[in-house]
């Protein structure tokens, strides 16, 4: 392989992952208030989540609180933070990645629908 060849590849790589290919995501109102949580308080548990969510939507459930942070998780938009030194149950909790902060321009203030957008 010449060394040509090597630095295209290389510059190949590096833009995808600094600059990956942009993603269509579509939030339904529970991720939205997940999203909003997040961005106010930065780092949340699973039971200040579902908290927050239930609070501003009673027809929601923790079931689609745990559907989304996974949903969230599997687009990088989620970190897992672990804390060994609390009791079990209470020793995750979670932020918004990089990405994940880039919402913060999309998400309404009050959200009543489901909205679509790239990432």
């Amino acid at each position: 392989m010449s060394f040509a060849s090597r630095l295209a590849s290389l510059s190949a790589s590096l833009k995808q992952r600094f600059r990956p290919e942009p993603i269509e995501i579509e939030l339904d109102v529970v991720e939205q208030l997940i999203v909003q949580h997040l961005l106010l308080v930065e780092q949340a548990s699973f039971d200040e989540l579902s908290e927050a969510v239930l609070v501003a939507r009673p027809t929601a459930n923790q079931q689609q609180v745990r559907l989304s942070l996974i949903r969230f998780e599997s687009f990088r938009l989620l970190q897992r933070i672990l804390h060994p030194e609390l009791e079990p149950g209470k020793q995750m909790s979670f932020r918004l990645s990089p990405d994940g902060q880039r919402l913060k321009a999309v998400i309404p203030a009050q959200p009543r629908s489901r909205i679509q957008t790239w990432l």
